[in-house]
């Protein structure tokens, strides 16, 4: 079964194309695997709509596939970039259901978490801490894009319900815009939960780059360094996994009923609401 996916909601996009092989190295042991047949990091100095159906292509290449070999498709859904979650979510819905295969979207902040989280986890189960794993990206507006919680939670994680459809979300784990001090009110208040005998935090995202004062406010002594050099980006393997997963627990839709998660209004909407844009026909003035 052989599926690809892409990620646009920020500046530095991914797309990865996976295979699940029932004759994995596990096989014997009950646990088929899944192989990761191509990766590529897509250009920041490019803009996404330059780039991603390239990168498309060349995923296809690099692992000698054609289109209609895919099974299904998988897209990160936000939050982030409007623009770029737009190119993306249009490319997948576009390409899934001209092929007439099912389309799966994971929150782009899960995946962002995911290598991170999976250690923490591995981790915090050897020694009986809990480490609070969060994913921040830069929302702009003096806000970021946020995603917090136990390091094992996250790993529960993929998708959010959506109207008649399921989601895989695990109870604890945050996802919302928010001001930094919001943010890290939030944390605090995850670090002082459960009974663990140490507790630790760690981010991952441009966004800790961001607001340097705030994040001086969560306790300096309980920080782990994320240490990777890709730490600030989704990488498609960890998005695959994710959308794997999201395939097993059933969350595949026909193409047109995945939507991007924007969690905040756009300029354009809230000035819309506010009167603010020039009157026209589509909003009723016609002329006589």
């Amino acid at each position: 079964m052989k599926f690809l996916v892409w990620d646009t909601s920020s500046k530095t996009g991914t797309v990865a194309a996976l295979e699940w092989d029932p004759r994995g190295p596990r096989a014997k042991e009950g646990w088929p695997s899944v192989r990761l047949a191509a990766e590529l990091t897509l250009n920041v100095d490019a803009a996404h709509s330059e780039r991603l159906l390239w990168g498309v292509d060349q995923a296809l290449e690099a692992s000698g596939w054609k289109l209609p070999e895919i099974d299904f498709f998988g897209v990160g859904v936000g939050p982030g970039s409007f623009t770029g979650l737009r190119i993306g979510m249009t490319t997948a819905r576009t390409l899934a259901h001209t092929t007439g295969k099912p389309l799966i979207g994971v929150s782009s902040l899960a995946a962002l978490a995911r290598p991170i989280a999976r250690i923490h986890a591995e981790a915090d189960a050897r020694s009986g801490g809990r480490t609070v794993v969060i994913a921040a990206t830069d929302a702009c507006k003096g806000e970021l894009f946020a995603l917090w919680g136990s390091a094992k939670s996250i790993l529960s994680c993929a998708a959010w319900s959506d109207s008649d459809h399921p989601g895989l979300w695990k109870r604890g784990v945050e996802e919302e815009v928010i001001t930094p001090d919001g943010l890290m009110r939030g944390i605090k208040r995850k670090l002082s939960e459960g009974k663990a005998a140490r507790s630790s935090w760690v981010v991952v995202g441009e966004g800790r780059n961001r607001y340097e004062a705030d994040w001086k406010k969560l306790p300096r002594a309980k920080r782990v360094d994320a240490g990777s050099s890709f730490s600030d980006q989704v990488q498609g393997r960890a998005l695959g996994e994710l959308v794997w997963e999201a395939h097993q627990a059933g969350l595949a839709r026909e193409a047109l009923q995945v939507h991007p998660r924007y969690v905040r209004a756009s300029d354009a909407e809230l000035k819309l609401k506010a009167g603010l844009l020039p009157k026209g026909p589509s909003r009723g003035d016609v002329p006589s």
